[in-house]
């Protein structure tokens, strides 16, 4: 069977697979969102900061076009309680910062872009 649409533009779809009961979310492209999708880190750009786990961000430590060095803080996030910083993974300066305090993250959604 398959649910009904949510507001992020998926359904879930119901189905048995070697008699267990399964479920899983998919996209429905004939579905308006009215929820704006966060651009996504592209994991073959080293530029592109992504956050490894779903969470808030609870603040953002940089400017555009601020220079940092290897391993400065970036980004501040929560989740389940608990504080991780985002590090630069090399030096080289701010191109692009794409979330702010307060916004709720998942894995993957792209945080920070630096340029060497």
């Amino acid at each position: 069977s398959i649910g009904q649409p949510q507001a992020d533009g998926t359904r879930v779809v119901y189905f048995e697979l070697n008699g267990q009961p399964r479920e899983v979310v998919i996209k429905d492209e004939n579905i308006k969102s009215t929820v704006v999708m966060k651009q996504k880190a592209d994991p073959k750009n080293e530029a592109h900061i992504g956050a490894t786990m779903p969470g808030t961000v609870l603040k953002v430590l940089v400017e555009k076009g601020e220079k940092v060095q290897k391993g400065d803080h970036l980004v501040l996030t929560e989740a389940m309680k608990m504080e991780t910083t985002v590090q630069a993974p090399f030096s080289g300066i701010v191109k692009d910062i794409h979330v702010r305090a307060g916004d709720a993250i998942q894995p993957g959604d792209l945080l920070v872009e630096l340029e060497r």
